[in-house]
């Protein structure tokens, strides 16, 4: 983050890499779950984390038919 031109940019794009949709959110919430089930003090610290990058990249959650038409342009302009 340190060396990024603009970190503020740097952290949006990071959070929408780690949560692109809900349902990505909702997976990767449930499998940290399972896995630090049992140590509350990472599983909170970690839930924190994301529920910030969740509130960054929730505006910017890509539809499937936003997927679909950008796949669709991309492949009509060769």
């Amino acid at each position: 983050m340190r060396q990024a031109e603009d970190p503020n940019q740097y952290i949006q794009d990071l959070a929408q890499t780690v949560f692109p949709n809900e349902k990505k959110y909702k997976q990767i919430i449930d499998d940290y779950k399972t896995w630090y089930g049992k140590d509350p003090e990472i599983l909170n610290t970690i839930m924190e984390l994301y529920g910030l990058y969740y509130k960054l990249a929730k505006n910017l959650f890509i539809s499937k038919e936003q997927v679909d038409k950008e796949t669709e342009d991309f492949l009509s302009s060769f």
